[in-house]
Order: C-alpha cells, then sequence, then structure tokens
C-alpha cells in the first residue's frame, strides 16, 4: 500500500510506547498481529467485510489482540487502526515500525553469506566486530553458500562488504585482463 502512511502510523506507535523495552514489546507483538492479518484469510475477511459495521470490526480485533495476550496500548492501537479504516496496513505499519524502531534502540541486523556454517565463537567474534564497525547492536542472519568458496559477504541495511575469496578472485582476474 503506502509506505510514507505506514511510517507515520508506525512512528506514532513508537512514540507512544516510550521506553526500550517497551519498544521491542510491542514490536514483537505487533508483527505476531501482522503476521496473523497476513496468514489468516478469516482475519482479513472480517476486517475487509464492508457490510460489517466498524464498532463489531473494533470489537473483533480487541478480542484477537486479548487472546494473543498482546499489550492494552497496541489493543487500543489496533482499535484506532481500524477506526480509521487502516488496520488493512497492519504489514506496512510493522515494516517501517521494525526499521524505526532499529534505529531507535541502536540495533542492525547483518545478513552474513558463508561458505560453510560459522562456529559460536566465529560468529560471536563477527557480531562483535560488526558492531564496531557499524556503531550499532548487531543481530546476525547467517546464509550459507558454498559457490564463495571462503570469506564473508555481509549486508547492513544498504552496506554490502564482499569479503569473499570468489570476489577477490574476480578481482584479480579483471586486474590481469586489464594488462596492469
Amino acid at each position: 500500500m503506502n509506505g510514507g502512511i505506514g511510517r507515520r502510523y508506525a512512528k506514532a506507535l513508537i512514540n507512544l510506547a516510550g521506553n526500550d523495552k517497551n519498544i521491542e514489546k510491542i514490536g514483537r507483538d505487533l508483527n505476531d498481529i501482522a503476521e496473523l492479518y497476513a496468514e489468516e484469510k478469516s482475519v482479513r475477511d472480517v476486517i475487509l467485510e464492508p457490510k460489517l459495521s466498524k464498532a463489531k470490526k473494533m470489537s473483533f480485533v480487541e478480542e484477537v489482540v486479548k487472546k494473543m495476550k498482546c499489550d492494552t496500548l497496541l489493543n487500543k492501537y489496533c482499535r484506532y487502526l481500524v477506526s480509521r479504516n487502516r488496520f488493512e496496513m497492519i504489514g506496512d505499519i510493522n515494516r517501517a515500525y521494525i526499521k524505526l524502531a532499529s534505529e531507535e534502540l541502536g540495533v542492525a541486523k547483518a545478513e552474513v553469506t558463508v561458505a560453510e556454517k560459522l562456529s559460536d565463537k566465529d560468529r560471536s567474534n563477527l557480531e562483535k566486530e560488526l558492531s564496531k564497525f557499524s556503531g550499532k547492536k548487531i543481530t546476525l542472519s547467517e546464509k550459507v553458500d558454498e559457490s564463495i568458496l571462503g570469506g564473508v559477504i555481509t549486508s547492513i541495511d544498504s552496506l554490502v562488504l564482499d569479503g569473499s575469496i570468489k570476489n577477490r578472485l574476480n578481482l584479480i582476474r579483471e586486474t590481469i585482463s586489464k594488462g596492469n
């Protein structure tokens, strides 16, 4: 839908959440609600049913959120979204919230591609080094791709660091082909 509107709603929720601990908890709960909405056709059907009153939709959402044991703030927030006909944007809001919360909390997700699974020690060392490099607390997501031969390809936000052996060999090949 519209990422700008989703971002504004996400920013408002972060402001309402207040402290870091609440921001994290609200984020987990919001993600659960967004996943439920994306995966359960029956939930989407109720929200998108034009003949159903806002009051009934709000009651339905309140019941679902209570059953999921989500924060009371999030319960009120979801009912507000229903009242403004914005609940169907919950996925956009969730994506924006994740990004804004990461910035607010100084956390970044690093996606690393390695030739073979990292040991716990190597994983910990890589997280520490990337934290130093980025100035943020890093959480690693690891993908194994044997075609890179060795080394690590790291992606943090929009920054990509390619330290793979495959990339180094390609650079050497280019240098040789240029005659340098």
